[in-house]
């Protein structure tokens, strides 16, 4: 990625210059809001405040076309004026907020598996692409925190990995794929979530960590800032190696002026993650933590959710505005940072028109990236006796959280029974779906059974009581799929997106080999481990 070009100035400056107090605040704000339509409410909340940007979620996405009429229609709102930030977090894995008309990636574990910064640049591109066919202009991806804590209940597949110079490799290239595809790229979490155990959803994490482990932590975002990143979002967390206090990054200008503005030259947008988060709104108040982010360093605030929050938000900011509690050069700053992001990205000329995009069909070519990173990342952690590859001929019993593996398999061997069950049953469920996965097991020849988290473990247990071998396909986390000590094999592939369990399937039968390797160590199994299952060509001819 060459270096980012300086912007014309002029454009910038004027826009500024002619900006009211209103202005200024609105393009500092990035809100959410619900409906999959442009209604009076929304042109009230998007160009009533004259917002700089809109994020949206699941919640706000049915379909491709719907979303990409949404974003045409929100655009439309501000004709003549500064045109928003149209943005989601769609970082693939378990993240994915609209699958129709996008590739729709493994994710990042999947990718840190692979080992190929090629690969992570061709999922950047096609991501990159298809998002920008709907509307999109932003995404909020990749994670670049690196997983160092297994127990981190936020960031586990979403990262990398556990290595720093691998999160920074693919990191790398992943942000270099999406912003040549001219979307702009907010990469997540600054100064990094991977090294906590708590969810700043719902408490503050700390990270435990000494200065030097902290700083190292950070090569990855540094890196990418070297490269010209776009922007960053902050994360809800207390860094007290680096601070010597309990004051979240978000808020901290020891970290974000400091640190990310003047230590590491950062010069783009810095956006918070959202303020409604318990970490920030319990301790601060939505409102004054608005104002006490913009002026530590960021640039916008995100407030996604209560309409009552971007009212607090909005009055919060008027007023330490006027009173100078913001200072004036603080916020023209932000929203110079805002604007040279929108003319670099070129937002302020029209994309290409509607209905010419939705008349053009997704990219067969971004499509097949997805199954290539998918094929790549398999990784088997385990073999005992020669229970893989199977035959079309057996019979396989499927227990599964994840209704695409148990498909894929049963398209393999006609035979093939399938028991779904849900991800985390209710208690009255379990006797009965403990009945049922033991007589599939019963009455099979081998079980696969897909897991995704510990509910999953008891099932492996069950049908190896029945005296059938076991093959586990792991789709989550692999620091879970280690403890599946019943099994005769183990598979890792980090994600239950259709490619991942595609891949899992063509494993499985030996059309696929397995060369993924662990991108994060294990009790029992060090970082880099892998096995090469045998093909099916290998299995027939072996002695």
């Amino acid at each position: 990625m060459t270096e980012r070009p300086p912007p014309p100035p002029s454009r910038v400056e004027a826009l500024l210059g002619g900006m009211s107090l209103e202005d200024k605040v609105g393009q500092v704000m990035m809100v959410g809001f619900g409906g999959t339509e442009v209604d009076g409410g929304v042109e009230q909340l998007v160009r009533g405040r004259r917002v700089g940007g809109v994020c949206l979620f699941k919640r706000n996405i049915s379909d491709g076309e719907q979303v990409a009429r949404l974003n045409a229609d929100l655009r439309a709102l501000f004709a003549g004026g500064v045109p928003p930030f149209l943005t989601l977090d769609q970082e693939g894995g378990n993240v994915v907020r609209v699958k129709d008309g996008v590739v729709v990636l493994p994710g990042n574990m999947a990718l840190g598996a692979t080992r190929s910064p090629e690969l992570a640049y061709a999922a950047g591109l096609a991501q990159g692409q298809d998002l920008r066919r709907l509307g999109f202009n932003m995404n909020l991806a990749p994670v670049l925190d690196v997983n160092l804590n297994p127990r981190n209940p936020v960031i586990g597949s979403r990262s990398y990995g556990d290595s720093v110079a691998l999160v920074s490799e693919l990191g790398r290239a992943f942000v270099r794929g999406q912003q040549d595809a001219g979307l702009v790229t907010v990469a997540k979490h600054f100064p990094g979530h991977g090294a906590t155990d708590a969810d700043s959803h719902t408490e503050l994490p700390v990270m435990r960590a000494t200065r030097e482990e902290v700083l190292a932590q950070m090569e990855p975002f540094r890196d990418v800032i070297h490269e010209g990143l776009d922007g960053l979002m902050t994360a809800h967390v207390a860094v007290p190696g680096l601070t010597g206090d309990d004051v979240p990054a978000t808020l901290h200008p020891q970290l974000l002026g400091g640190l990310l503005r003047e230590r590491l030259g950062f010069d783009g947008l810095v956006l918070t993650d959202e303020l409604e988060m318990d970490a920030i709104a319990r301790r601060y108040g939505v409102g004054q933590a608005a104002v006490l982010a913009v002026r530590a360093g960021a640039d916008m605030v995100l407030v996604p959710w209560r309409a009552e929050k971007k009212t607090e938000v909005h009055e919060a900011l008027m007023a330490a505005a006027r009173s100078g509690e913001l200072p004036a050069a603080r916020l023209d700053e932000a929203v110079r940072h805002i604007l040279v992001t929108k003319e670099r990205r070129g937002l302020f000329s029209p994309p290409p028109a509607l209905e010419e995009r939705l008349a053009t069909p997704p990219s067969v070519q971004n499509e097949e990236v997805a199954h290539r990173i998918a094929r790549a990342a398999v990784t088997l952690l385990r073999s005992q006796g020669q229970h893989i590859p199977l035959t079309p001929q057996s019979r396989v019993g499927v227990i599964t959280a994840e209704a695409s593996l148990g498909a894929a398999i049963a398209a393999r061997a006609p035979r093939a029974r399938v028991l779904d069950v849900p991800a985390w049953p209710e208690r009255s469920q379990r006797a009965g779906l403990r009945r049922r996965a033991r007589q599939l097991a019963l009455g099979s020849d081998v079980v696969v059974v897909g897991l995704i988290n510990s509910y999953q473990l008891e099932l492996v247990t069950l049908a190896a009581s029945t005296g059938r071998p076991v093959v586990v396909v792991s789709m989550g986390l692999p620091y879970l799929a280690e403890q599946a000590d019943e099994a005769r094999a183990v598979l890792a592939v980090y994600s239950y997106q259709p490619a991942a369990t595609e891949a899992a399937a063509a494993a499985l039968f030996g059309e696929i080999g397995t060369p993924g390797r662990l991108p994060v160590g294990l009790s029992r199994l060090h970082f880099g481990h892998g096995l090469d299952a045998p093909r099916r060509e290998q299995a027939r001819v072996s002695p």
